[in-house]
This record gives structure tokens, sequence and C-alpha cells, in this order.
């Protein structure tokens, strides 16, 4: 039964048919992001010191699509550890993560109001708290150490400036 089973979710003995569905799925919304990354606004040449706009993002993209062309691979690499990558596969997705999908939907979706520097302390602050992280030293150094990493490594190493959103009404 399992390899009636294990045959009807494989594309031959190379490919898992589930993750390459998903795999191509992905793969057409990351071709979508790129082509909105070509159409963003050309800096000047006087101040293009740093990256282009779109390349940051196309960088990304890159760095996603590797991973995403593994996904109808990797049933390949877990038998080979004695796993089957389609056993845990029928149980029901669980609460928490509908959950932290629903929590990150409506950070992001508000981070046109809030700003990035706000976006990123809302989810450093929203989600360890959503998954039961009641260790007080941890949740501060991480709600205060994540952000300000990831705002220095931007802002000032990369020299990528972030909308400020609120933030700028604060200022003014």
């Amino acid at each position: 039964m399992k390899n009636k089973e294990n045959a009807s979710n494989s594309l031959g003995a190379l490919l898992n048919k589930s993750d390459t569905i998903i795999a191509i799925i992905l793969t057409l919304i990351i071709a979508f992001l790129w082509f909105e990354t070509t159409k963003f606004e050309k800096v000047p040449d006087l101040f293009s010191n740093n990256i282009p706009p779109e390349m940051f993002p196309q960088i990304l993209l890159i760095i996603i699509l590797g991973m995403v062309l593994i996904i109808p691979f990797e049933h390949i690499f877990l038998k080979k550890s004695g796993k089957n990558i389609d056993s845990s596969r029928k149980n029901p997705v669980e609460i928490s993560t509908i959950g932290t999908m629903i929590i990150l939907t409506a950070i992001i979706a508000s981070s046109q109001i809030l700003g990035a520097a706000l976006t990123i302390i809302a989810v450093s602050i929203s989600l360890p708290l959503y998954w039961g992280e009641r260790r007080l030293k941890v949740l501060i150094s991480y709600v205060v150490g994540f952000p300000l990493f990831v705002i220095v490594l931007f802002n000032v190493i990369l020299g990528v400036h972030f909308e400020p959103g609120l933030l700028d009404l604060i200022k003014n």
C-alpha cells in the first residue's frame, strides 16, 4: 500500500508531485515579482552611489528561487536519512501556523502606515508572545536586538533607507 501511495505522489523517482506543483506556483510568483521590480523608478546617476532600488529585491528573489528549485528533490535527501516526506502531510495544518499567518498578514498590511521600523518591531513583539515566549530577558533582548540589527544593517551598512511611516509624523 505504501509503495502505491508513494508512487502516486511522485513523478518518477526524481520528482515529488506535490512539491513540484508547489515549486511551479512559487516560481510563477517569483517571476511576477521580478517583473514588478523592473517597474521601479530609475535613480539618476548623480544619486546612485549605492545599489539601484530593484537590485536588492532581485537578489532576494534569486536566493528564494534557488531554494524553491530544491523543493521537488527534497524527498531524495530525506529518503537517504530514512524519512518519508509524505508521512506528515496527512496531518492538518496546526492552528499556531494559521495564527502566525494571520498576525503577519495583519502587520504587513498595515506596514504602509506603520513604516518599516515599526513593522519590524511589531513583528518582533507579537510573534514571540503569540508563540508563548514569556522569559522577559529573552523577549527584551530580541525585541530590542533584532530590529536594531536589521535597521543598522540596511540603513547604515547597506545604505538602504526604510519608509518612516508613523515615525515621520512623530519627527515633524
